[in-house]
């Protein structure tokens, strides 16, 4: 091959790499996962793990506005600083909120993920110790607990509250650390879901819609 047409040819081929890489930067893949789901009147506030010291506050707050809720934690079955910053201190920390300690109940058995998590909440529904489920996450993470949410809770009014973010959601998302990590993370936990669960995609768009349970 002439030395011309190959440079061109790999001119051509970068400028198309370029080109798949600045559309896949600007599609909004952050905004997209952040959907949340209102919910009046929960019988319980599920704290998903991790990321504690942003969702507990919030949980707090969501406490002090449903008095008659339980608050719901797991516990993981081999606590990290990932999945359980603060685990011995969170019912402290609940209660210096706020929230009294007799209102917190951990659930059974230990958990891995949030597939685990939602399934104790399923057994605590099924135990008849209520069936309105508010969950506490992070932004990115409400439309993948929406889906499994679905899955795992069906028949159970489920709503899906984000606790806010310190400095807030960055835009463009791969800006940041933070967001490009989270929104990363999450459309490749989609995939795992879909593959380990059979989840079948259609759950992932969940919430195209918001209507208030």
């Amino acid at each position: 091959m002439a030395p011309a047409r190959a440079r061109w040819r790999r001119l051509a081929g970068g400028a198309a790499v370029a080109l798949v890489a600045v559309l896949a930067a600007s599609t909004p893949a952050g905004p997209w996962l952040v959907r949340e789901q209102p919910l009046d009147r929960p019988d319980a506030i599920l704290v998903l793990g991790s990321h504690e010291s942003e969702r507990l506050p919030h949980a707090a707050r969501l406490a002090r506005q449903w008095p008659q809720a339980r608050v719901l934690l797991t516990e993981p079955v081999v606590a990290t600083p990932y999945n359980c910053q603060d685990c011995p201190n969170r019912r402290g920390t609940l209660a210096r909120a706020g929230v009294g300690a007799d209102r917190v109940e951990i659930l059974g058995p230990r958990v891995r993920n949030t597939w685990d998590e939602l399934g104790a909440v399923a057994a605590w529904v099924r135990a008849g110790r209520g069936h309105r489920v508010l969950i506490v996450t992070s932004p990115y993470h409400t439309r993948r607990t929406r889906g499994l949410a679905a899955v795992v809770l069906p028949g159970v009014a489920v709503g899906v509250s984000a606790c806010p973010v310190s400095e807030g959601l960055a835009w463009p998302w791969w800006s940041r650390r933070y967001d490009r990590r989270y929104v990363f993370y999450e459309l490749g936990a989609m995939a795992n879901n879909s593959w380990r669960h059979g989840i079948s995609p259609r759950f992932w768009l969940i919430g195209l819609a918001q209507p208030r349970v």
